[in-house]
């Protein structure tokens, strides 16, 4: 009896192939994209929520009060005492808390063998009680109790630097200029996941000796903490002179809201957008209730041609349970291997996926997340059942009914979808198109802030200091985006010349060096413009090196690597010679920061030679890659949109057609040519749109200038924006209506009108 069933459902289908197959590939489309979009989201929200209790986590932030203060005014690099203050006086029964001081820059020798450039964080004890560490080899115990220097690092680390996890007991010698700090490694613990903020790979014990040994400064740091009596409230306190009008605010960030925040001073967190994740979801969304609304219209097309079988079956006694069940098999079959191609689609993709999107798929479906199993089922579920309640009618009817040669139609139905799809499918277009422009204009949507960066490039041949001047008070009068240009000989992250026959590092740069970094001098003066080779001006690194001879030295600046989180060098900063400088420096706005850049490129390039503009600040370039990564991700779903919209337009096609099969029948046995048939459904279609625009073009309009406001730096709603997608659908109509009528001239009116 099954055997017969699979035959009856195999001829029902081969007489229906092109239903089938645009059935199969809608599903499996609209699968493979959603599931996609979810696996990206459940990525993005799921940021830093692997460690334990992971909302009782919380980082310390500083906020400048200072209202002359120009600039991001958060940072994460918190003094001493103030830590010691959250540690000892306040919240001591209601906190854990724990240093971590970033130290990027570090090398490590390891059995006589170097790794350069190695970041590395220095933590007290307390930061085992803080963040989740899953011990693969040793005992945190060690970490904690130690005497001596100890370390901690990751699965990742233990391979790179011996091949093999077990490395419990082994020392590590950490260097920078001239001191070694030797570490004994006292456990390897197993990586922290992707969607972690930061990379945590070597944790050092904070000792300050060892710091300073490694030309940090140990009085200023970022803390982690844990609370035990729930988050504490805020605090201020007094950071500078009594007098001073500067109030430094702290306040507590929850783990879990650090990925979607602000972007802060001094960090080496990764940031995500909440706001165009959440675009892309409603997206994606849509993209499956216009692939589910395609999915319903296109079963009530077949349904019809099945009547003569059920009623077959209902002469034979087969119950409507049976029937239903029956039918509910067929449909699970089916969805099930949609689901299952977009399954295989997406694994098949999953190089692609990690190059575009920076997600690796497999170790997602590996780990089987409760979110994601819960979605696909509600999913299999919902497009498994639709059909089976399209089918009550037919279950119920009587064999004769099902046998008469007035077959069941679903007229209400289907002017319903037809509707829906048109005006989804304008809908879709219109808001993947502002989006994706939305996207791609805006960088900043955090409420208030405009932060700005950094950018480099070669200076043009020739620049002289008042030509500096010239270009910082010209662009500041006709570039508002651009805020300041400098000069100099060494970009400041990357200093390497040194003093022959000494330890100082040699930096030339322009007078409006200082400024430009919003350095504050210690003591004495600044560099002025008429500033000569013989005199100089040292950071604080520098005034511990040279002692007493400080001969020519006219002031004593702040300490610059520590901006990147690097070692201090000492420095000797004079006024830099024409033909020393190697670099232009130029601090921007983030709002519209790719005009701006591509602005500095063509401003700069002669000779065919295109001048690149660079980031200075290597973690928003980061963040440019990750916008561009959403960019790529809402063209994907536009191509994916307009895709499924032809489909949807061809299923209303088809059911348009059959619907009217007598009608084109009669005109045709009257002589009617194709060009007239054409125009018979392209009328009836888009007539449908007219009216569907009349709805859902107002919705559209309000929804997406709503989603507009919400971004600080928003894109404009566009005449333009509905042109296209209205054009794009007619066109469609008109090329799938013109091959359904040529199709027909295969057709036998005859029977179609005797049936």
């Amino acid at each position: 009896m099954m055997g017969l069933h699979s035959k009856l459902f195999t001829r029902i289908m081969s007489r229906n192939r092109e239903i089938y197959l645009l059935k199969i590939t809608t599903l499996t489309i609209a699968f493979a994209s959603s599931i996609l979009i979810t696996l990206f989201s459940l990525n993005e929200f799921g940021f830093d929520r692997f460690h334990k209790s992971a909302g009782e986590i919380f980082r310390v932030l500083q906020k400048n009060t200072d209202e002359k203060y120009s600039g991001n005014r958060l940072s994460v690099k918190i003094p001493s005492e103030v830590f010691n203050k959250l540690k000892g006086t306040f919240y001591n029964d209601s906190l854990i808390v724990s240093r971590v001081k970033i130290m990027n820059k570090v090398n490590a020798l390891v059995n006589n063998k170097s790794f350069y450039d190695q970041k590395v964080h220095a933590a007290d004890p307390e930061i085992t009680n803080i963040f989740s560490f899953e011990t693969l080899d040793g005992n945190m115990n060690d970490f904690i109790t130690s005497d001596r220097a100890a370390a901690m690092i990751s699965s990742r680390v233990a391979q790179s630097y011996f091949g093999k996890h077990h490395a419990v007991g082994k020392k590590i010698k950490l260097y920078t200029f001239n001191d070694t700090v030797e570490v004994r490694i006292a456990a390897v613990y197993k990586d922290f996941p992707i969607n972690s903020h930061e990379d945590f790979d070597v944790f050092i014990s904070f000792n300050e000796d060892a710091i300073k040994n490694l030309n940090f400064d140990p009085k200023e740091s970022g803390i982690y903490g844990r609370t035990i009596k729930g988050i504490p409230k805020d605090y201020t306190i007094g950071k500078d002179h009594p007098n001073s009008p500067t109030i430094m605010k702290y306040s507590f960030q929850p783990l879990p809201e650090l990925y979607f925040g602000s972007r802060v001073l001094g960090e080496e967190a990764r940031h995500g957008d909440k706001y165009s994740v959440i675009i892309l979801i409603c997206i994606a969304g849509l993209i499956l209730f216009l692939s589910f609304s395609t999915f319903i219209n296109l079963t009530t097309i077949t349904l019809p041609y099945r009547s003569k079988e059920l009623a077959i079956k209902k002469l034979s006694g087969t119950s409507q349970a049976n029937l239903l069940y029956g039918f509910y098999k067929e449909s699970f079959a089916f969805v099930g291997t949609s689901l299952l191609i977009g399954l295989l689609m997406i694994v098949a993709a999953n190089d692609l996926i990690a190059s575009t999107l920076n997600l690796q798929v497999l170790p997602l479906f590996f780990t089987l997340d409760v979110r994601l199993v819960l979605i696909i089922s509600i999913l299999l579920f919902i497009f498994t059942v639709s059909p089976v309640f399209m089918t009550m009618r037919f279950v119920k009817a009587t064999p004769n009914r099902l046998l008469s040669t007035d077959t069941i139609t679903f007229p209400r139905l289907k002017r319903m979808i037809t509707f829906f799809q048109l005006g989804i499918s304008i809908f879709l277009i219109i808001a993947s198109i502002v989006v994706k422009r939305q996207i791609n204009y805006s960088l900043v949507k955090e409420p208030g802030q405009n932060h700005d960066q950094i950018v480099y490039l070669n200076p043009p041949s020739g620049l002289t200091n008042e030509g500096i001047m010239g270009l910082r008070n010209g662009w500041k009068k006709y570039n508002p985006n651009i805020l300041d240009v400098m000069a100099v000989s060494q970009l400041p992250d990357r200093i390497v010349s040194g003093e022959i026959g000494s330890d100082f590092y040699l930096l030339q740069v322009d007078p409006g060096f200082k400024d430009f970094f919003n350095l504050r001098m210690k003591e004495g003066y600044w560099l002025g413009p008429n500033s000569g080779d013989s005199v100089m001006v040292i950071n604080k690194a520098g005034k511990e090196l040279i002692g007493e001879n400080q001969a020519n030295v006219i002031g004593v600046v702040d300490d610059l690597s520590g901006l990147f989180n690097q070692p201090e060098k000492p420095l000797k900063i004079s006024v830099a010679q024409n033909a020393n400088y190697n670099w232009l420096c130029v601090r921007v706005l983030e709002v519209d920061i790719r005009r701006t850049v591509t602005r500095l490129s063509e401003q700069f390039s002669s000779e065919g030679k295109i001048s690149h503009v660079k980031y200075l600040n290597s973690h928003f370039k980061q963040w440019i890659e990750y916008q561009d990564r959403l960019n790529k991700l809402s063209g994907i779903l536009a191509i994916v949109s307009g895709l499924l919209s032809c489909f949807a337009i061809y299923g209303l096609s088809v059911s348009l057609v059959r619907d009217k099969l007598k009608e084109i029948a009669i005109h045709k046995l009257l002589g009617a040519r194709t060009i007239h048939v054409t125009y018979l459904l392209v009328r009836e279609l888009v007539i449908q749109m007219i009216f569907a625009l009349a709805v859902f073009g107002p919705i559209a309009y309000i929804l997406l200038n709503e989603l507009l406001r919400t971004f600080v730096f928003s894109t404009k709603f566009m005449w333009l924006d509905p042109v296209y997608p209205i054009a794009y659908c007619v066109f469609v109509i008109v090329i799938i209506s013109g091959f359904q009528a040529m199709s027909l001239n295969r057709a036998n009116f005859a029977s179609a009108l005797k049936s």
